[in-house]
C-alpha cells in the first residue's frame, strides 16, 4: 500500500515537472517566434526640415513601411537638418552598434565629401547599411532661374556681369559643388548658403531673394511643379543624364559649355556623384537578421501599389533603386582617381 502511494506521488511529480517543462518550452517557443519589431517604434530620422523631397519620401515611407515589418512597429519621422544632411549622417552614425530602431535619410552627395578628406565628415559610408533610394536621383541636374530676370538661354546668362545668385544648403553639398564648378568654366553665377533644405531655397525664390538654383530635374517637375506651371522659374542648362527623366526641349547641355579635356573629365566625375539622391540606410552593427528584414521590408515598400499610388497623389515620383547598386556605386567612388578628387576638393572649398 505504501509502495503504491509512493509510486503515485512520483508519477505525480514527474507529470508535474512534465507539464512544466512543456509550459515553459511553449513560452520559450513564443518568445522566440515574436517578431523583434512587435511593440517597437522605428525612427526615420531625415537630414533636411519639412517640406521638401526628402521630407515628402521620407514621410511617404513612414506611411507604409510599417506594413511590411514583420511586428507592425509604428514609425515617426524625425527631421534633423543641418550641413546639407551631414548633420542626420554623422548623428545616426554615432549611435552604432545599431539595433535597427533607427533609419537614416540622407543626401548621397555627403558621401562625396567623405572620399575627398572633409574633416567634418564622421561617418564612413562604406561601413553604413544601405536600405535602398524611393526616387530618381539627382540627373539630370538642372540649372533653374527665374523668369523675371529675362534669361532664356545659356547665351543669355553668359552676357550677364553680374553673376546670378544660387540658393543652397551649405558648402560642399552636389549643388553647391556644382554652383562653383560653373563659376569655374566662366558661367556668372555664385552661391548663396544657409538655407534649410529646397524648400527654404523655392521660398526664397518666390519672395526673389535669389535668382536660381541648381537641383534635380525630377524633384522641381514633382515637388515644386507649381514653379514651372506659374512661370516662375525656367530651365538653362541641364547636366547630366537619366533614361527615366524626359530632358527639357531646347535646352543647353554639358556639351554646350565647350570644355577643355580636364574641365570634361571633372564635370563627368561630377556627374556620377548625382547619380543618387535619396539614401535611407542604418548604421554598423545592426544584427544581420533585423538588416535582412529592413531591408526586404524597404524593397517591397517602394514596389507596392500602396504606396505608388499615395505618391502620384502627391506629386513625386517613385524609381526606386536597390541597396546593392548604392553599394556598388559608394565601392566606385572610393576608387576615384587622386587628381580628380584634389580638383573636386578646390572646387568644394576644402584644404
Amino acid at each position: 500500500m505504501k509502495r503504491s502511494i509512493r509510486g503515485a506521488c512520483i508519477k505525480g511529480v514527474v507529470s508535474l515537472l512534465a507539464a512544466i517543462f512543456l509550459a515553459l518550452s511553449q513560452t520559450g517557443q513564443a518568445s522566440a517566434q515574436k517578431p523583434f519589431f512587435k511593440g517597437k517604434m522605428v525612427r526615420i530620422v531625415v537630414g533636411y526640415a519639412p517640406g521638401g523631397g526628402f521630407d515628402t519620401f521620407s514621410r511617404l515611407l513612414a506611411r507604409h513601411l510599417k506594413r511590411h515589418i514583420p511586428g507592425n512597429p509604428s514609425i515617426i519621422v524625425q527631421n534633423m537638418p543641418g550641413a546639407g544632411s551631414l548633420v542626420a549622417a554623422n548623428r545616426v552614425y554615432a549611435m552604432q552598434p545599431s539595433d535597427g530602431l533607427t533609419i537614416v535619410n540622407f543626401h548621397y552627395n555627403v558621401a562625396m565629401q567623405f572620399f575627398v578628406g572633409d574633416p567634418a565628415v564622421k561617418f564612413d559610408p562604406m561601413k553604413y547599411h544601405w536600405l535602398g533610394e524611393p526616387s530618381i536621383g539627382a540627373l539630370p541636374r538642372v540649372l533653374f532661374v527665374r523668369t523675371d530676370l529675362g534669361i532664356s538661354t545659356l547665351e543669355d546668362l553668359m552676357k550677364r556681369k553680374e553673376p546670378l545668385a544660387l540658393g543652397e544648403t551649405a558648402r560642399g553639398t552636389g549643388a553647391a559643388v556644382g554652383g562653383q564648378f560653373l563659376n569655374s568654366v566662366g558661367i556668372p553665377v555664385r552661391n548663396v548658403l544657409g538655407y534649410r533644405g529646397s524648400s527654404g531655397v523655392f521660398a526664397a525664390l518666390e519672395r526673389k531673394e535669389v535668382d536660381g538654383r541648381l537641383t534635380s530635374q525630377a524633384n522641381v517637375q514633382s515637388t515644386y511643379k507649381r514653379f514651372l506651371d506659374e512661370g516662375i522659374i525656367r530651365p538653362i542648362l541641364s547636366l547630366g543624364k537619366d533614361p527615366r527623366v524626359k530632358p527639357f526641349p531646347g535646352v543647353a547641355t554639358l556639351d554646350d559649355l565647350k570644355l577643355d579635356p580636364g574641365q570634361r573629365k571633372l564635370a563627368d566625375f561630377l556627374i556620377t556623384t548625382w547619380s543618387h539622391l535619396r539614401i535611407y540606410g542604418v548604421p554598423p552593427g545592426v544584427p544581420p537578421e533585423r538588416l535582412e528584414v529592413l531591408r526586404e521590408a524597404f524593397r517591397k515598400t517602394v514596389q507596392s501599389p500602396g504606396f505608388i499610388k499615395d505618391a502620384e497623389r502627391q506629386g513625386v515620383i517613385v524609381s526606386p533603386s536597390s541597396w546593392e547598386r548604392i553599394e556598388a556605386d559608394m565601392k566606385q567612388l572610393s576608387q576615384t582617381s587622386p587628381e580628380i578628387l584634389k580638383r573636386y576638393k578646390k572646387l568644394a572649398g576644402l584644404k
